[in-house]
């Protein structure tokens, strides 16, 4: 760890105030010229400075520096954002645990952008996103940080305001607010009569309505009752649905809608397929689940007459609402656990191959994904296999919309007996060659050119369980 402080004059003076730098490794250079713009300011600053590996001992020294440090600064750029893992994670979750004990006005997190990151939806804690952001691209010293650090060294800890949202709520200032006036119990009750629009959900217009009563069934049951009874219940269940929904936080909504959006869409065009007809069943036979559906409503519509009435219903009710809320939350986790995106990007190897070198390619790219898939399961995808081969732009950009770090293709090389097949993996960040590996399509056995493919491309990823910085 490297820190940067004032030198001492004849009286020696309160010590500056800290500052605790947490940032990816790939932005270490402009952590440094942001770490050189905050010590000329006259503030001390603490960073690491080395690679990740120094051991418990150099685990404890950070921990005890984000305790003690007066502000915490955590860098926000692009790879903070690609990394999955990283042990400045760690570092903002011990600072937002920090937080927990201070005031909601009080100045600790402050967060700075180093290029066009947006703040909505950035993979960062809850926490960060509740104060100002400061944008300082590719680490340089804009006006507003060294504002910042002049009010650092001042002493001014009054948390930075935040911008205006795009749905302001307005408030009565604090001199207009006049309490209610007491009111007397009434006579022979006992109680103080509620003040019109008392209640959590007239004071907040954010909070949910409640939910909605389960519908009741009258005494005469009838026909009609039932019917009408049936239909409440349908339109206590969509109502129910729709509440527990606006009650999901807003980008599990939107993975809900688009999850359902995409289910209906892939429906309509199954069923706009055209199908065989099919063979007109006998009377008998298409009847008999329309028997057992009657039957089965009449024992549930006799059970529920048993139970109306019954305090255990309302706990039934209750606990259906719960289980939908954990069903709709689980559905949010999976829908994200399937957009996380993959670690390598794999394009068929037969485009534009023909005879010989198509299947060749075909099997050492079949072999080569096997071994792949088997060495991580979660980490490799595979695009449909293009008309012709794909340019190096194209393949880069196809992997950008994956989200993979890496993208492996081939192309064939040479004519006849000659023919070679060049399979190489690009970096997407860069767009050069992280490997390359040529295999002779007459001599080179296929599973001995997927063996190698597949280990040279496994070298490039990360370890398991490895977090790195």
């Amino acid at each position: 760890m490297s820190s940067a402080s004032t030198q001492p004059g004849a009286v020696q003076p309160a010590p500056p105030p800290s500052v605790f730098l947490s940032y990816a490794s790939e932005d270490r250079s402009a952590v440094r010229r942001l770490r050189d713009a905050l010590s000329a300011a006259g503030l001390e600053v603490w960073y690491d400075e080395n690679e990740l590996g120094g051991g418990d001992a150099w685990d404890q020294k950070i921990r005890r520096q984000i305790r003690e440090c007066d502000y915490f600064m955590p860098v926000i750029s692009a790879a903070t954002e690609a990394r999955k893992e990283g042990y400045f994670r760690r570092e903002w979750r011990l600072a937002t645990e920090r937080t927990l004990d201070m005031a909601d006005d009080v100045m600790f997190l402050l967060p700075v952008v180093l290029d066009d990151t947006a703040d909505a939806g950035a993979r960062v804690p809850e926490r960060f996103t509740t104060v100002q952001w400061l944008r300082c691209p590719g680490g340089e010293p804009t006006p507003a940080l060294a504002a910042l650090a002049a009010r650092l060294v001042r002493g001014e800890h009054t948390a930075l305001p935040r911008r205006a949202t795009s749905h302001p709520v307005s408030r009565p200032p604090a001199a207009a607010v006049v309490p209610p006036p007491l009111v007397p119990p009434s006579a022979g009750t006992g109680s103080v009569p509620p003040q019109p629009g008392a209640g959590p959900a007239a004071d907040d217009p954010h909070v949910p309505p409640p939910m909605p009563a389960f519908p009741h069934l009258a005494d005469d049951k009838n026909f009609g009752q039932v019917m009408k009874f049936l239909a409440e219940i349908v339109w206590w269940a969509i109502t129910a649905a729709w509440l527990l929904l606006k009650r999901m936080p807003k980008a599990v909504r939107v993975l809900v809608i688009v999850f359902l959006f995409i289910t209906a869409l892939s429906r309509c065009s199954g069923d706009s397929e055209p199908r065989a007809p099919r063979p007109p069943k006998p009377k008998s036979e298409a009847a008999a689940p329309a028997n057992d559906a009657a039957t089965q409503l009449r024992k549930s519509a006799a059970e529920f007459e048993k139970t109306a009435g019954n305090p255990d219903t309302t706990k039934l009710v209750a606990g259906l609402a719960t289980v939908g809320a954990e069903v709709a939350r689980a559905l949010g986790a999976e829908i994200e656990n399937d957009a996380a995106h993959r670690s390598l990007l794999l394009i068929p190897f037969s485009a534009g191959l023909t005879d010989s070198a198509a299947a060749f390619g075909n099997t050492v790219f079949a072999a080569a994904q096997t071994r792949l898939t088997a060495a991580r399961p979660k980490g490799i995808a595979v695009a449909p296999a293009p008309a012709a081969p794909l340019a190096d732009a194209d393949a880069l950009a196809l992997a950008r919309e994956h989200r993979s770090p890496f993208v492996v293709l081939a192309r064939l090389d040479g004519t006849g007996t000659g023919q070679v097949l060049t399979v190489r993996a690009l970096a997407v960040r860069s767009g050069r060659p992280a490997w390359t590996g040529s295999f002779l399509v007459a001599g080179t056995p296929p599973e001995t050119a997927a063996a190698a493919v597949a280990e040279g491309i496994l070298a490039l990823l990360p370890k398991p369980g490895s977090p790195g910085r």
